[in-house]
């Protein structure tokens, strides 16, 4: 959306005399003055500097008016109806029903080996493995911690080495 200028004095009166326009249009688009002011009087205001900056020929101001406030109203629709971005929600359709001896059976074996593992990891590989545990990237990490990146991944690479050879 552009950003309208500041308004000449000879802008703000024209506007001042033909603002019933935009009261005409809610009613004609039976729109809530509450709901849809806000909205078509920005179109209109650019209707207004447009019609001093570059008057069409041959069309009346109201017909232009009319115009930017239906575009106005068209922009805010699009705007409230575009996807936004958001988290991803899973239904409870999705979820497979477990064993729950077995999900508590596959902890216990993780925590052991993640025990096993941590014992073999250095101060700075212990930063960044809990950084990763957090659901931050390799490269987060390292840009949290201060070091390079290819610091990082030669730390992990040396790490996930180790922790193999420590876990049979």
């Amino acid at each position: 959306m552009r950003a309208l200028r500041p308004m000449t004095q000879e802008e703000r009166e024209f506007a001042e005399l033909h603002h019933d326009l935009v009261i005409d249009f809610l009613r004609y688009r039976r729109l809530s003055v509450n709901d849809f002011y806000d909205i078509v009087i920005f179109g209109y205001l650019s209707a207004v500097q447009q019609y001093f900056r570059n008057p069409p020929v041959g069309v009346d101001f109201k017909a232009m008016a009319f115009r930017a406030m239906k575009d106005a109203v068209l922009r805010d629709g699009e705007y409230h109806a575009r996807a936004k971005r958001c988290g991803i929600t899973v239904s409870l359709d999705d979820v497979e029903l477990t064993d729950h001896r077995q999900d508590t059976e596959q902890r216990i074996e993780g925590k052991a080996l993640l025990e096993q593992a941590a014992s073999v990891a250095t101060l700075n590989e212990a930063k960044i493995i809990r950084f990763l545990l957090d659901g931050f990237a390799l490269h987060e990490a390292a840009r949290f911690l201060k070091i390079p990146r290819a610091t990082a991944e030669s730390c992990m690479e040396s790490f996930c080495f180790r922790a193999k050879a420590a876990i049979g």
